[in-house]
């Protein structure tokens, strides 16, 4: 089986006295691992409490960490506080120092995101990944904004649309674009990310389901039903239902990477399999993205 390499960071999120197991481009690697791809994890956590529980986490699912990934420093925290709506807000605590991926990594995909994708020294290991990656490597990108952890927003705009540009999908949220390009609608921000680069350009906008852009054709898709417990790892489970869906499609890998003909039927079906896996994620507690069974039946049903 291919090698997925996920490049990003780890860290707990505290709901209440609660801690689990989170970070976006963990959240993916557990997703993409839980729907039976082999993951490679290049990321940081300690060897403290929370550092077991995530390593206990990643090993549970089936993850492999990248050596120089556990170290002597304490791991990354962030703060969950839930609203009236069951909405997620965050404060963080958080640092990063990932193992580099070597420059003749065999991997059938390549996918960051987040925080650690704009902070140092974390952020450049991602940059030179990307760019030093193989031709036969797709790579994928979620830049799942933090704007409390900014503090220069032309430095993190710019390093956001570098590594849209090294990108072939590229996902983000509506709350994402707003932040990014607050004077465009949605359309516009999808049209401008996929100007960038990308072949794939997604939006997700929660109980609305999502838009797309590929090739100049536009998908607007409705969310799954679902039964909401709260809102932690939608987004990540999106990611790693839609990497899941373009993964299992060799024709639409290979026209995302070469920029050959799209089928439409292609995208739409992976947009839906990301829909799903968002929809049993928040009918649950926590980042806790589905298993291949549960994920098989839910689109089956």
């Amino acid at each position: 089986m291919s090698l997925i390499t996920v490049l990003g960071e780890s860290l707990v999120d505290v709901v209440g006295e609660t801690a689990h197991p989170g970070g976006s481009p963990l959240n993916v690697a557990v997703g993409l691992s839980r729907l039976g791809r082999k993951v490679q994890f290049h990321t940081e956590f300690g060897q403290d409490t929370y550092g077991q529980q995530i390593a206990e986490h990643l090993s549970n699912s089936g993850v492999q960490v990248a050596p120089g990934s556990v170290t002597q420093r304490s791991t990354s925290v962030a703060q969950v506080e839930m609203d009236e709506h069951s909405n997620a807000h965050y404060t963080f605590d958080i640092h990063q120092q990932i193992p580099a991926v070597a420059a003749d990594a065999q991997t059938a995909l390549l996918h960051t995101g987040s925080i650690a994708a704009w902070i140092e020294p974390s952020g450049q290991c991602i940059v030179d990944a990307f760019e030093n990656a193989s031709a036969d490597s797709l790579r994928s990108y979620d830049p799942n904004l933090r704007p409390d952890l900014v503090e220069d927003r032309e430095a993190t705009l710019k390093r956001i649309e570098l590594l849209i540009s090294l990108s072939h999908v590229v996902k983000l949220s509506d709350v994402d674009g707003q932040w990014l390009y607050p004077d465009l609608q949605a359309w516009e921000v999808l049209e401008h990310v996929a100007s960038l680069g990308p072949a794939l350009a997604v939006m997700t906008q929660g109980g609305d389901g999502c838009l797309a852009l590929a090739a100049g054709k536009r998908y607007d898709v409705e969310a799954s039903p679902t039964n909401l417990k709260d809102t932690i790892g939608a987004g990540d489970a999106f990611m790693s239902g839609l990497l899941y869906g373009v993964l299992s499609l060799p024709d639409l890998v290979t026209a995302l990477r070469d920029g050959t003909e799209l089928k439409s039927e292609d995208i739409e079906q992976a947009l839906r399999g990301a829909l799903t896996s968002a929809a049993l994620t928040v009918a649950q507690a926590g980042a806790n993205p589905p298993w291949l069974e549960d994920f098989t039946n839910a689109l089956t049903h």
